[in-house]
């Protein structure tokens, strides 16, 4: 029996919990076992598990860190799954009953004991790991230390189970790459499996279908092979499903390495030169799509050698005069020192721009180059849009340099802003930083930069990108929405309004923010309409709402405010199905503060009354599977407690999660669901009890007991007669 089907034994679906990642898997000896469809193409796929063998050792790769969760292993064939996975990574030569190590899973080290299996905490430390056959990790963050002793336990014969959930390690490191940055991608090379960027789609009833082995062509190397024979056809890759798969198979497995992996670099390199590859690059005008398998993949390509091109040999590509633009003939170079505050980390503007394909000097002190941990930031689109079906840009348009010594060059083939990034542990001072060779920007700065000198010169700076910068946020837009702006001191000074209020919510108003926020427009963007994060991102279409002080007053926009509401939402108290209700608190909070609408008025975001989102609610049998489809109607719980208990309750409530030490922080969903009840029924002095199971949200009995001697509360007309 092979090693996927000894994998996928008496297995035909798996479970999808959340968002499951992609991964890609290039190596000889790696396999794809169980795959999800892309979320916009539903006949192509990806791997959402893998496998591998490494030297003497073997891995099993989950995309999702939910598979090591009760809920995810009680679905389907999943636990029969896990179970298969455990016996086949221990080897040919395994143990009945292996010694299983487990880190920082709890509900997986409860569910292996109840199963027979003899597990037990473990460290990745290599004096812990020879006291186990295999270990199952999710892969974060960890150190190099563990991550050597893991390779050296797998390789050694060693088994490793690991899960994680790659698009929630990009949102919460904004400041590193999943390509070279990401632990368990370093961890997982040479054995040609990383996670991806993206995400899957169920492709069953309860998650994945995994009644047999997947198609050949969702591993990299027989794509490849596929790819390259048709490189220079006509064709319509959609009435060619095979080809398709092979052409997306490779532009996945180029986004998630380097050109010089050396088990795929030069394989892949052999196609950029290909006379048929290069020619028409993505535009507004006519994006490429699945249809263009070739010159999606010659974008890709490209974008995968200019990763590493030395600064020297950057040529200007074709596609940046169409996005992010271009610089106007005759435009001078100049050369400026700018000051840095090392006490704030990540990007600093400079007002500076790159040209594409023009090398730029940076100089900076010798401390910062001895220190270690300072970037050279080209280009404020730093979202990768390598999922989208369809790209009207390059898929990857900017560049991070190292500093590594007192004088750099940088350069980028699509040009963009200028930034220095500045470690998170760098010494608290100021650092002068020369640039030579750049394009004069627009950028205002609240408290610094003289109105007038605004007025006269600065927003007619040459550069297509401009930033206003307040205390709180900066904000990137198409430099001809400022041309004309008189008073971008009320543009900062609302977004800080913004950011202020949403951290007045969230309990952190007595904590100065570290780190400005920033909000960036694009043409194209890694998902949605917008998406938080650092920086935020939105499309074009907002790109004058951006810098509109007055529209932001009068009429407000949910769409920022509800996704700087998800970068200070707290997953302490947002459970699964909650992400996009109680991100709305913020929006809500932010509408009543700044605009005047409060939350019992005008209702917005859904485009639905409450009354006919009530309608939709069964009050004779609650459904919370329908209470986590439908957030605007799980919003009105919130609205109604907000309504009869004012915003001080919510501030109070969310002020207990922050000061909560480690240990007493839940960790599954119904310990949030628990401590959400009872700490708010606290805070209130009434027990939600009731109203939480009109609504149908679970708790436990043990919650409900703990405030059964307060008054009961419901809200008035509710729950509503039929």
């Amino acid at each position: 029996m092979d090693d996927v089907h000894f994998l996928l034994h008496e297995v035909s679906e798996i479970a999808a919990p959340g968002y499951p990642g992609r991964l890609c898997v290039y190596g000889p000896d790696a396999m794809p076992v169980v795959v999800g469809s892309f979320h916009d193409a539903p006949s192509v796929s990806a791997p959402v598990v893998a496998a591998g063998r490494w030297q003497s050792g073997r891995v099993v790769v989950f995309g999702h860190d939910g598979y090591f969760r009760r809920a995810a292993i009680g679905t389907a064939d999943t636990g029969r799954f896990l179970t298969n996975a455990l016996f086949w990574v221990t080897g040919d030569a395994g143990s009945a009953n292996p010694r299983i190590g487990v880190v920082g899973a709890p509900e997986l080290r409860d569910w292996l004991g109840r199963s027979g299996f003899t597990a037990v905490e473990t460290t990745l430390t290599p004096e812990s790991l020879g006291t186990v056959d295999v270990v199952a990790v999710v892969m974060w963050n960890q150190r190099v230390r563990e991550t050597e002793a893991l390779r050296a336990f797998v390789r050694g014969g060693g088994g490793l189970v690991t899960a994680a959930t790659p698009w929630a390690w990009e949102d919460q490191n904004p400041h590193l790459n999943l390509v070279g940055g990401y632990a368990g991608n370093q961890l997982l090379a040479p054995v040609g499996i990383q996670w991806a960027s993206g995400f899957l789609q169920p492709t069953s009833g309860n998650g994945f279908s995994a009644a047999g082995p997947p198609p050949e062509s969702t591993h990299a190397g027989p794509a490849l092979e596929v790819a390259a024979a048709n490189v220079g056809g006509n064709f319509n890759l959609l009435g060619d499903p095979g080809v398709a798969q092979a052409f997306a198979t490779v532009v996945l497995a180029a986004s998630c390495t380097s050109p010089d992996d050396p088990l795929l670099g030069a394989r892949l390199g052999t196609l950029v030169d290909h006379p048929s590859v290069a020619g028409r690059w993505p535009s507004e005008a006519r994006p490429i799509g699945r249809t263009d398998g070739a010159e999606q993949l010659a974008a890709a390509l490209f974008v995968l050698r200019h990763r590493h091109t030395p600064p020297e040999a950057v040529p200007a590509h074709p596609a940046a005069a169409d996005f992010p633009g271009s610089i106007p003939a005759g435009t001078p170079r100049v050369s400026r020192t700018v000051s840095v505050d090392t006490r704030t980390p990540r990007w600093h503007s400079t007002g500076l721009y790159a040209a594409p394909g023009e090398l730029v000097t940076v100089t900076m002190p010798a401390s910062a180059a001895a220190a270690g941990g300072y970037q050279v930031r080209v280009g404020a689109h730093t979202d990768g849009i390598w999922l989208r079906s369809d790209w009207s840009r390059m898929p990857e348009i900017s560049r991070r340099f190292p500093v590594s010594a007192t004088t750099i060059r940088v350069a980028s083939a699509f040009g963009g802003l200028i930034y220095i990034e500045v470690p998170e542990d760098a010494a608290a001072g100021r650092i002068d930083v020369h640039i030579d060779g750049a394009v004069a920007a627009p950028l205002f700065v609240l408290g610094e930069t003289d109105l007038a000198v605004w007025r006269n010169e600065i927003r007619h700076a040459p550069a297509p990108w401009a930033e206003i910068a307040g205390r709180n946020m900066i904000v990137t837009t198409d430099s001809r929405e400022v041309r004309g702006l008189d008073d971008p001191a009320a543009v900062a000074e609302v977004w800080d309004r913004v950011v202020d209020l949403t951290r007045e919510l969230a309990g952190r108003d007595s904590r100065p923010p570290s780190i400005p926020e920033r909000f960036v427009v694009d043409r194209q963007i890694s998902v949605g309409y917008m998406h938080s994060g650092y920086p935020l991102m939105a499309h074009l279409d907002q790109q004058a709402n951006l810098v509109d002080a007055g529209h932001l007053r009068s009429e407000g926009n949910w769409g920022f405010f509800h996704e700087v509401g998800h970068n200070h939402q707290n997953y302490d108290w947002t459970f699964d199905g909650a992400v996009e209700v109680t991100v709305n608190l913020f929006t809500l909070y932010v509408y009543e503060r700044l605009v005047g609408i409060p939350v019992a008025g005008r209702w917005r975001g859904s485009g639905r009354s409450r009354a006919e989102l009530m309608a939709l609610h069964d009050v004779n049998n609650p459904d919370f599977d329908l209470w986590k489809r439908e957030p605007f109607l799980a919003l009105i719980m919130y609205a109604q407690m907000q309504e009869a208990f004012g915003w001080n309750a919510y501030r109070r409530v969310f002020a207990t999660y922050l000061a909560l030490p480690d240990r007493e922080r839940p960790k599954t969903d119904d310990e949030k669901r628990d401590q959400w009840l009872v700490r708010f029924s606290e805070e209130v002095g009434r027990n939600l009890g009731p109203f939480f199971e009109a609504w149908g949200v679970p708790t436990s009995q043990e919650a409900r007991d703990s405030i059964s001697d307060m008054p009961v509360w419901m809200p008035p007309n509710f729950p509503p007669s039929r």
